[in-house]
């Protein structure tokens, strides 16, 4: 048999998630049953739009079909609705008629993948590369018009983009909380500068003082300062590193001397030394302003070349340069120094160490409705789960197993869903918390 007309299988799926993921242009789909359109059945459609909450779809061949120029030329309209509306029975998808008390299924579904030629894949997957080369994550948007004549976003409205889809839909945050895709081609839009967020990256800082003696002459030896004796010359350590920038320095900063026509340079748009006191201590600091967010590739690139400069550029000319201080010494200040020295993010060198006793995920149920959740560690807010039915007790009970599978405690559980409610640097983000003092929930004392 020609392999061209060898007959085409039905897609399985295991939950509407996977689904969504198939959802997208060229797929088919034809209808095996409908208690309200017995018209549609044996119908063989073709998905034309996606959107967040549903897809537009024609009947395939047939172009002037009623159900593929209703709704505005756009096609039939199918909405996802939630996964407790769905049975994923094989390769059949049942949805169930919410309007009805007893919810029995309405209409089922079967869904194929899109007929291409290989021409067709290959032309398809590099435009979709394309479209996300040009709009990778946190590209900024303004939104100039939209086709949807339904829900469209307002003209006017900022987002940024959260990921391209394998069709080339743009996915959004948009800024009034909405999700809406852009498609590329049909919508209107502009791309906007990236925002510059200020990274910090902090060293320790050391300093020589020479003291003058009762003749009013230097000592020849030293004492070496640290960064707890150093916040006394904050003042006049920052004013002699302004003093010292050059003016080729007045944009860029330390990244006008980075030779690399890279992503580096692209996206830190300026990077000076000073100097900040945090734990009743001075660091020395590197404050970039960043455009977008850099990669941990990036992020370790960046600091190679600032610890350059700290040791053998920037920094080796400003620890030469005298800091005229009170009772007439002289302050000689070092970014880099050989014993145990470091350069860290706000993040690496200050925040809470509590979540590191916590799993990378544990399951919970969502109070008020009992829906089954995930929560990462380290994430705010929580992820719904695939597995989550309608009865909030089976729900609780998924969640005890799971957990118990991971390895998950009381404890820690407890611990997780407070650090993703209130945040990871809190007390009741630690599990220790919960075994020192035998908190109660749900009846039980735990510890």
């Amino acid at each position: 048999m020609d392999a061209s007309k060898k007959q085409r299988e039905p897609v399985a799926f295991k939950s509407l998630a996977e689904l969504k993921r198939f959802i997208r242009p060229g797929v088919e789909l034809k209808t095996v049953s409908h208690a309200n359109h017995a018209d549609m059945v044996g119908l063989t459609r073709v998905v034309t739009t996606v959107q967040t909450v549903g897809f537009y779809s024609k009947i395939k061949d047939q172009p002037e079909h009623p159900f593929s120029t209703c709704n505005h030329g756009k096609g039939f309209y199918t909405d996802f609705g939630k996964a407790g509306n769905y049975i994923f029975d094989g390769t059949t998808v049942k949805v169930k008629d919410t309007r009805k008390q007893d919810r029995g299924v309405i209409y089922e579904l079967e869904f194929y993948d899109r007929e291409q030629n290989m021409e067709e894949t290959m032309m398809d997957r590099k435009m979709v590369n394309f479209i996300k080369e040009q709009y990778p994550p946190g590209t900024r948007i303004r939104l100039n018009a939209m086709e949807d004549p339904y829900h469209p976003i307002l003209p006017g409205t900022e987002g940024e983009v959260d990921f391209v889809d394998d069709g080339g839909q743009i996915f959004m945050k948009w800024n009034n909380g909405r999700t809406l895709p852009l498609a590329p081609g049909k919508d209107s839009f502009t791309v906007l500068p990236p925002k510059l967020s200020t990274l910090k990256l902090y060293m320790p800082l050391t300093a020589d003082l020479y003291e003058r003696n009762e003749y009013g002459e230097f000592d020849d030896s030293s004492t070496l300062l640290e960064g707890r004796e150093l916040r006394g010359y904050q003042d006049q350590i920052t004013a002699a590193l302004v003093k010292n920038r050059m003016p080729e320095e007045t944009e860029r900063g330390l990244m006008h001397w980075y030779d690399e026509a890279d992503s580096v340079d692209r996206k830190v748009r300026s990077a000076v030394f000073t100097v900040e006191e945090r734990d009743r201590q001075l660091w020395g600091v590197a404050e970039c302003r960043v455009a977008g967010e850099l990669s941990d590739t990036e992020l370790e690139t960046l600091k190679e070349y600032l610890t350059g400069q700290a040791s053998d550029g920037w920094g080796e000319g400003f620890e030469q340069r005298e800091i005229s201080v009170d009772d007439g010494g002289e302050l000689y200040v070092h970014f880099w120094n050989s014993d145990e020295w470091s350069i860290q993010t706000e993040q690496e060198l200050f925040s809470p160490k509590l979540a590191d006793g916590l799993p990378e995920l544990c399951f919970s149920t969502l109070p008020g409705t009992g829906e089954l959740i995930c929560i990462k560690r380290g994430e705010s807010g929580y992820y719904p789960s695939d597995w989550s039915t309608d009865d909030p007790t089976q729900n609780q009970e998924l969640a005890d197993y799971n957990n118990e599978r991971l390895g998950v405690t009381q404890e820690q559980r407890l611990a997780m869903e407070c650090g993703s409610m209130h945040g990871w640097g809190v007390p009741g983000a630690d599990p220790k918390t919960y075994e020192q003092n035998g908190m109660k929930m749900g009846g039980m004392t735990l510890g």
